[in-house]
């Protein structure tokens, strides 16, 4: 069949040609969805540097333990959701969410895709975070996504530890969380939902994997900086104090401790702390990170490229003008016949 006569078959049949419409109109609508994305430019992959330690642990006065996937997380005030439809399995948490996104990128997302998503959630929700990212997420995106604060490190299904160090080995402040069984995290403070929130996103809280009843789990006491050294005190005599730097390295284990000593080095560019118990409980602290400035703030790793963007979409628009000439001229050429 020539396409002459397919075209004509298609008009002249009225549920070809409405097949076609609606096929037409999704493929229009992806196409769309997926061209309308920003291209991003990412720094340079670079570690926390400076003569500056920034550390996220204030008095520890209060501990609340919250499982951001219960049901009860709405009692606390919280809005919680997750997002995302791809195909990839790439997910984010929404923790306080004013309104829901309800657009994701069903097929294959690329890094520009998974950061602008970032942070068209960031207008919508108090914190984000990734959920379990090793299933969703590259190790090599996981260098350079910027804009989040949290990461969902430890659940059932996803441990998503090395994950997180590689994103803070590329200096990318991001504190942990845990949920689901045997999960949680204790966030210090007030029980309330800004206190709660406010925990996370400035790291005065942990995450907490434990077997048994959550009640007997020892707690973190204190956690000091004091001319370089680390100090980290637990309620109970831990069966290791784990020090974690660049690139995951134990940098240096304390064993049978109740309080856990380690001095920083100028090469270290962040330190997490793991306190494992003898029944296997275990605290995931918060990194301490190096810092340029005496006032830590957090660096931009990731914006948007106007000027690629700008000509990438004015290239579109005109191939698309092109495009639709080019039919209504076949069509005039085909109806004068």
């Amino acid at each position: 069949m020539s396409e002459k006569k397919f075209w004509n078959r298609i008009k002249n049949n009225k549920f070809y040609l409405a097949l076609t419409t609606i096929i037409g109109a999704i493929l229009l609508f992806f196409l769309v969805l997926y061209l309308a994305v920003p291209s991003y430019t990412f720094s340079d992959i670079e570690p926390f540097k400076g003569d500056f330690i920034y550390n996220p642990y204030s008095e520890i006065n209060r501990i609340n333990y919250v499982d951001f996937r219960s049901e009860s997380i709405e009692n606390q005030g919280i809005d919680v959701y997750e997002f995302g439809y791809a195909l990839t399995g790439t997910r984010y948490l929404c923790l306080g969410y004013k309104e829901k996104s309800l657009i994701d990128y069903p097929f294959f997302q690329s890094i520009h895709y998974k950061q602008f998503n970032i942070d068209k959630l960031n207008k919508k929700c108090r914190l984000l975070a990734l959920a379990h990212p090793s299933k969703g997420f590259n190790q090599g995106q996981m260098t350079r996504l910027d804009h989040y604060r949290v990461m969902e490190a430890l659940s059932p299904n996803d441990n998503s530890l090395f994950y997180w160090d590689i994103a803070l080995s590329n200096g990318h402040r991001v504190n942990i969380i845990a949920t689901g069984e045997n999960f949680t995290t204790a966030c210090i403070g007030e029980n309330d939902a800004e206190s709660i929130l406010k925990s996370l996103e400035t790291g005065n809280s942990y995450a907490v994997s434990y077997n048994g009843n959550l009640a007997q789990v020892p707690q973190l006491v204190d956690v000091t900086v004091k001319n370089e050294n680390l100090f980290v005190t637990v309620s109970e005599g831990a069966k290791e104090m784990r020090f974690i730097g660049q690139n995951a390295e134990v940098k240096s284990v304390a064993k049978n401790v109740t309080k856990g000593f380690y001095p920083i080095q100028k090469e270290d560019t962040y330190i997490r702390v793991e306190v494992e118990f003898n029944d296997g409980n275990t605290l995931y602290l918060n990194p301490i990170v190096r810092h340029q400035y005496q006032y830590f703030f957090d660096l931009n790793k990731a914006s948007v490229m106007k000027g690629r963007t700008y000509l990438m979409w004015a290239v579109y628009i005109i191939v698309a003008v092109f495009l639709v000439r080019m039919f209504i001229t076949r069509k005039n050429e085909d109806s004068g016949k």
